[in-house]
């Protein structure tokens, strides 16, 4: 449908009067008008599709790699932003593009969501812990242990509580498991405790309410226990060997389903994020991130080192 045909149904609305609506041929008039309006829909409709394939080939064809919502703005004027936002969730549906954080999209498909498997102690403490109305995140190696290489003997299950309910966390864990629990540990602690103890240890860590994010239903996201580790071992809060850690990086930050605003917003609250932009950098994930400097710490490049 052409201008000249919108100009008529146009002309013949205005030209409508209440008064012809009585007469014998108004129905006829206005099925015309319907008619010509639905043909006219329809192909707008045609025409927005078309559109939105050529907006989807250019997106595809110019990016490659990581790209934010801005960078296709910018990169072409003319669309509009609600319209860009709708061609991304399209593509992302349609798994052309992976959507990895904010505002943030790649054209790498990563095909691996993340794997968690809970051991049979770890879904019995959740489940003591929510009973009594604790408030907790079970983070570290328990949520990595998919990704591990070498499975250790003894495992450090580390769990985030809220403050004020350290104690009874402890109490529970120790009483209705029979497990050795800590509860906000030295450094020295954990070392003396793990040299002397032969089976697994529940190490307690309480922290502000603000702390307990990242998480569902208690289960630290894969990006909140990647920091977590990070910065337990990194910090030498936990025995944990620096080459399975790297191996740990090797083996997700890479290659799985990561929402990377997650992971740096995480690292943020650990003041760490230019350590994994360093990391991000040394894997070859470019981000379009904000310039920060990168970390050059002996605890960041002693990973970087391992990385191979």
């Amino acid at each position: 449908m052409n201008a000249k045909e919108l100009e008529n149904i146009k002309n013949k609305l205005k030209e409508l009067k209440p008064e012809d609506l009585i007469k014998e041929n108004s129905v006829l008039l206005i099925h015309d008008i319907k008619k010509e309006a639905a043909g006219l829909l329809k192909n707008i409709k045609l025409k927005e599709r078309k559109i939105e394939e050529k907006r989807s080939i250019d997106i595809i064809h110019s990016f490659k790699g990581t790209f934010t919502k801005g960078d296709i703005i910018n990169k072409s004027k003319d669309y509009p932003g609600y319209e860009v936002t709708k061609t991304l969730r399209k593509l992302v549906r349609e798994k052309k593009i992976d959507k990895i954080g904010r505002n943030l999209y790649s054209t790498h498909i990563s095909e691996y969501e993340p794997i968690v498997r809970l051991s049979d102690e770890i879904e019995e403490i959740r489940r003591i812990f929510n009973e009594n109305g604790i408030i907790f995140l079970i983070t570290g190696l328990d949520i990595l242990q998919e990704y591990v290489n070498l499975i250790p003997k003894r495992i450090l299950h580390l769990i985030y509580v809220v403050k004020g309910s350290g104690e009874l966390a402890k109490e529970l864990a120790e009483k209705r498991l029979m497990k050795m629990a800590i509860l906000n540990p030295s450094r020295k602690e954990v070392i003396n405790l793990f040299s002397h103890y032969a089976r697994d240890i529940i190490i307690i860590r309480e922290v502000g309410e603000s702390s307990m994010e990242y998480h569902k239903e208690g289960i630290a996201l894969i990006e909140k226990a990647i920091v977590d580790l990070y910065f337990e071992t990194t910090r030498k809060r936990i025995p944990f060997e620096f080459s399975e850690l790297a191996y740990i990086l090797r083996n997700t930050l890479p290659r799985i389903k990561i929402d990377y605003t997650r992971l740096l917003r995480a690292a943020s609250r650990r003041n760490i994020h230019s350590e994994f932009i360093r990391i991000l950098n040394a894997l070859e994930i470019r981000l379009p991130h904000e310039k920060i400097e990168e970390a050059t710490n002996d605890k960041v490049e002693k990973v970087i080192r391992m990385l191979g």
